[in-house]
């Protein structure tokens, strides 16, 4: 369960870039190469991603080891109350049900996009228990399935096939080779 909704997850982050200037304007903000993790648990279902020019990249969990930004719940239980709805990230953090690892700033980027996500992926009931403010929808929640179903269909969400180093060793090893 907590891989399909992963992938749903990152699919409606994918389409949001496209048709939400919200979440367009977080993602153009991050800098090339920016990897992020989620993980259910530290064993369980992991997504990464990464932002590729000016689209994101699902990267092979099998392969990938390094990120700039991971965000690991401590068991799947705690994963699944996030992730279909039932508790928000910001409720989650208050009972510390994950762990953060990397720069607090970039996590949050990831979560105000998440929130997005969230609040047209599940129902005005539900958002509204879960998100301090419910955004409002620039497209109808079964447009966006219907979207991110095209987009499956498509192939559009396959993950690379190598490593990718993210952001910040990429800026180390060029601030290494500059002097």
């Amino acid at each position: 369960l907590g891989a399909i909704v992963l992938y749903v997850m990152y699919a409606g982050i994918c389409e949001l870039h496209k048709i939400d200037g919200r979440v367009r304007e977080e993602i153009d903000s991050w800098p090339d190469g920016m990897t992020y993790c989620l993980a259910c648990s530290k064993d369980g279902p992991r997504l990464f991603f990464r932002k590729n020019k000016d689209k994101l990249q699902r990267l092979n969990p099998r392969i990938q080891r390094y990120y700039d930004t991971c965000i690991t719940f401590r068991s799947l239980e705690a994963a699944s109350m996030v992730l279909t709805g039932r508790q928000g990230i910001a409720q989650a953090y208050a009972a510390h049900a994950f762990t953060l690892h990397g720069d607090v700033g970039t996590a949050m980027e990831l979560t105000r996009c998440v929130d997005v996500v969230e609040s047209y992926l599940f129902p005005k009931v539900m958002t509204r228990r879960i998100l301090k403010e419910v955004a409002q929808k620039h497209c109808g929640t079964l447009a966006l399935y219907t979207r991110i179903l095209i987009g499956a269909a498509r192939g559009a969400y396959t993950m690379s096939l190598e490593e990718k180093k993210p952001y910040r060793i990429k800026c180390m090893h060029k601030k290494f080779e500059e002097t």
